[in-house]
């Protein structure tokens, strides 16, 4: 047997993968028989006479529900589009009560219809309905084979109907209004209603579903892997893995061809795509569904030892889960790892109800997937302790009161069991986008960039000027020299500050670009080169800075006097640390002069002087004088 293929499941479990097939719709086909069941009650008197469409005295802010039903003639069936309020939450019912927008997105449509005024009386006659484009699409016995409008019905939080209307055609005369009837009512009027009438799932869920910071993204990997369901057989493919180290650190891979470096704009196409994410639909999460929709789900022993096997638990069980088309697991720095697992083309509305529901026709593996079909996606989620950035921070540090905040373990089991209540259908752009063929994430390493006229590249000039004398390299490979000292005990400025400086800056064939003799800023507003220099300073120093490209202007340069890649040279005297004064000096000590013995004063002792003889004045003695300092 081949080492990279895996056996079949068991006949309990194996699973086979048919394409559904049928047109893909977001809203469910409603048959006309049972249209009965869905008429609603005609609206209230009070709003024919008010003038108004829908009940008087009722605000779009008191609506908890809204049905829109439009006709489908390729399927000769109503289509229904119903989200309504539970609790503090909105769902869309027909989409398996899945959560939505309903705050923006359905008052703002019961905005643009309910108490609106009705224009003119245009006909009260049902056989010229068909021709304004006002027929009810839930009027299984109707006539008419064409000429149905969109029905909207409203309800408001007593669960009555605030407003029950059928919008037809654009009325003649120019003035955007639209032909409106009342539902079991003969009269058409106008009225400037809202005419964008969404029953698409996309415009009313949110554009991010997943909620992943892009921020606190570390790493993207994309696993592939081949599954013939038909065989039972997975052969594992390579994975390939990008990572950084923060959310201001470049990527890196090993996997990066000598010769070519990572394509930045493919990997933040990744994390702008997870951020602003569109779903196209959904469906239950059920063993069933999924094993008919792409994913190849066992509990068999040697399944779970392959390489490339995603473990999850469904249903209280372990299981290892495949996807026909691989997956892309995405990494957080809160330790999370989710684990986007991509299925078979959605090419119908399969909203069927029968788990394991047989596919009108076999697949055809040499087929081509349609161009822009939409695909199925599940989302698992794991935590891993060891890339919980948060969670290392704290080993050894002292114990501190609890932070009500959830442990990452939690957060994923949180995760997951949100995901587990759907998996999604997505689009082709989205699909693409999270599972890139991975060759596109390679670009070709640009030339190495020239030093200015000296004839050596940037690595070597800046290489050689570390070698001079008095040149001090940093970690992040800036270079200084000190030209000047200021006064000791000066304060050195933090990124907290604000700073004065003098500056004059070059390139290195000496071509000045930039010279200011009094300018203030804050630390952190400038390039990175001048935030790690600054802070060696103290007021008084003079320095200067030898700029890698990197810690500079980078790729782009600062046109039109600074080029891509240039190393700039900067003179700079730090003049103030603004609101920082310097510490005050020691007092000097006081010393005197050291001397062999103690200086005692000489005093001439006379015998007592007879009466006539005048006493001899006494010399004073010699003072000490203070030592210099």
């Amino acid at each position: 047997m081949d080492q990279n293929t895996a056996p079949a499941a068991s006949q309990g479990s194996r699973t086979t993968l048919p394409v559904v097939l049928g047109l893909l719709a977001i809203a469910t086909a409603i048959p006309a028989w049972i249209v009965p069941a869905l008429r609603s009650e005609a609206p209230a008197a009070a709003a024919a006479d008010s003038g108004i469409l829908g009940r008087a005295g009722v605000g779009p802010e008191s609506i908890t529900g809204m049905r829109v039903v439009t006709w489908d003639e390729t399927l000769s069936a109503a289509k229904l589009f119903e989200v309504k309020r539970d609790g503090d939450r909105w769902v869309i019912l027909s989409n398996y009560s899945y959560p939505a927008d309903g705050n923006t997105r359905v008052t703002r449509t019961a905005s643009g219809i309910l108490g609106v005024k009705k224009g003119r009386l245009v006909t009260d006659k049902p056989a010229e309905h068909e021709s304004l484009g006002v027929i009810d699409p839930l009027e299984h016995d109707a006539a008419a084979k064409k000429g149905f409008g969109k029905r909207v019905t409203l309800t408001d939080n007593t669960g009555a109907n605030a407003l029950d209307v059928v919008i037809g055609n654009r009325a003649e005369g120019g003035d955007g209004s639209f032909y409106v009837r009342e539902v079991g009512k003969p009269e058409v009027f106008t009225a400037k209603v809202e005419s964008d009438l969404s029953v698409k799932f996309v415009d009313y869920v949110e554009t991010d579903p997943f909620k992943i910071q892009r921020d606190g993204v570390r790493g993207i990997a994309v696993v592939d892997y081949q599954v013939d369901p038909d065989k039972g057989t997975i052969t594992p493919g390579p994975v390939v893995r990008a990572t950084r180290a923060g959310a201001d650190k470049d990527w890196e891979s090993a996997q990066v061809p000598a010769d070519k470096r990572i394509a930045k704009a493919k990997i933040d196409e990744v994390l702008s795509e997870l951020s602003m994410m569109r779903l196209q639909g959904v469906r239950p999460f059920k063993l069933g569904w999924l094993q008919t929709r792409g994913f190849y789900v066992s509990n068999e022993a040697q399944l779970f030892q392959l390489p490339n096997a995603l473990t999850v638990q469904l249903q209280g069980k372990p299981f290892a889960l495949f996807g026909t088309e691989g997956r892309t697991d995405i990494t957080t720095s809160d330790g999370l790892r989710y684990s986007f697992m991509f299925g078979k083309v959605a090419l119908g509305d399969d909203e069927d109800t029968e788990e394991n529901k047989a596919p009108a026709k076999p697949e055809d593996p040499a087929a081509k997937p349609p161009e822009g079909a939409n695909r199925y996606v599940a989302v698992f989620v794991t935590y891993d302790a060891s890339l919980d950035e948060e969670g290392k921070s704290t080993e050894g540090e002292p114990k501190k009161e609890p932070k009500k905040k959830l442990s990452g373990k939690q957060r994923a089991e949180k995760a997951q069991a949100r995901f587990q209540q759907f998996f999604y259908v997505i689009g082709d752009s989205t699909f693409k986008k999270l599972r890139p063929d991975v060759a596109t994430w390679w670009e070709e390493k640009p030339k190495e960039p020239m030093a200015g006229a000296s004839g050596k590249t940037v690595k070597q000039w800046l290489a050689d000027n570390a070698k001079l004398p008095g040149i001090t390299t940093t970690p992040s490979g800036l270079q200084y020299q000190i030209l000047a000292s200021g006064p000791e005990g000066g304060p050195k400025p933090t990124t907290a500050d604000r700073v004065k400086v003098a500056y004059k800056g070059t390139l290195i064939d000496g071509d000045q670009f930039d010279a200011n003799e009094d300018m203030e800023f804050a630390l952190t507003g400038v390039i990175k080169a001048w935030t790690e220099g600054l802070q060696l300073m103290k007021p008084g120093d003079q320095f200067k800075l030898f700029v890698p490209p990197e810690l500079g202007y980078g790729e782009a340069g600062s046109p039109p006097k600074i080029g891509a890649n240039q190393i700039l040279v900067f003179e700079v005297t730090l003049k103030q640390v603004v609101g920082k004064a310097a510490a005050p000096a020691p007092p000097a000590e006081v010393k005197t002069e050291p001397v062999d013995k103690p200086v005692e004063p000489k005093v001439e002792v006379k015998p007592e002087p007879k009466a006539e003889a005048k006493p001899e004045e006494a010399k004073p003695a010699p003072k000490a004088e203070p030592a210099k300092p």
